[in-house]
């Protein structure tokens, strides 16, 4: 999860950084002030290098998909601009990005370890969505209340948080695969 956690937290001071200095200053300081009042997706995928830079991992090709797919669903769902972000849905986006990465990184896991599961479909597809539910509940129950104190909130925090939800789920997921076998 080392390459997720570094993402979250680079997601996370851009999130910061607007909420004190503003959209049009954050960009600037990134260099992408021609991006100023375009759609939130326009300056996501911008910020897909600095979040989740290239590289040769599994953990840094999920967190990168995880970015992707997040400025994916922002581009279908009738986004604003970014300037016109509110601090809510910065933080709806930086939770889908944290659920994702950390689904994304249970699931490589389980094959690169060997995890048996189950042979029949339904059954890997309920455990799947079981998945899903549990990392998306535990990722906003643990996440949410923080995010009202952004200011204060570090990396550290957000770091050990991502790391004892990856381990539950993956420990969950691989029990649930043993036991279906």
């Amino acid at each position: 999860m080392g390459a997720s956690r570094a993402a979250a937290g680079r997601l996370l001071g851009v999130i910061r950084d607007v909420q004190r200095f503003g959209a049009a200053e954050v960009l600037r300081r990134l260099n992408l002030n021609g991006l100023a009042g375009r759609p939130s997706s326009e300056v996501f995928m911008a910020l897909v290098e600095f979040v989740c830079p290239a590289g040769g991992a599994i953990d840094e090709a999920v967190a990168r998909q995880a970015m992707l797919e997040n400025v994916i669903a922002l581009a279908e769902s009738g986004e604003t601009t970014f300037d016109e972000m509110t601090p809510e849905q910065m933080n709806e986006f930086f939770l889908d990005f944290v659920s994702q990465s950390i689904e994304g990184m249970v699931m490589a896991d389980l094959g690169q370890r060997g995890v048996t599961i189950p042979d029949d479909v339904d059954a890997v597809e309920r455990m799947q969505t079981e998945l899903h539910d549990f990392i998306t509940g535990a990722t906003r129950g643990r996440l949410s209340d923080r995010l009202e104190g952004l200011p204060g909130l570090t990396d550290q925090d957000i770091q050990g948080v991502i790391s004892r939800i990856y381990e539950s789920a993956f420990e969950i997921i691989a029990v649930a695969g043993e036991a279906a076998q």
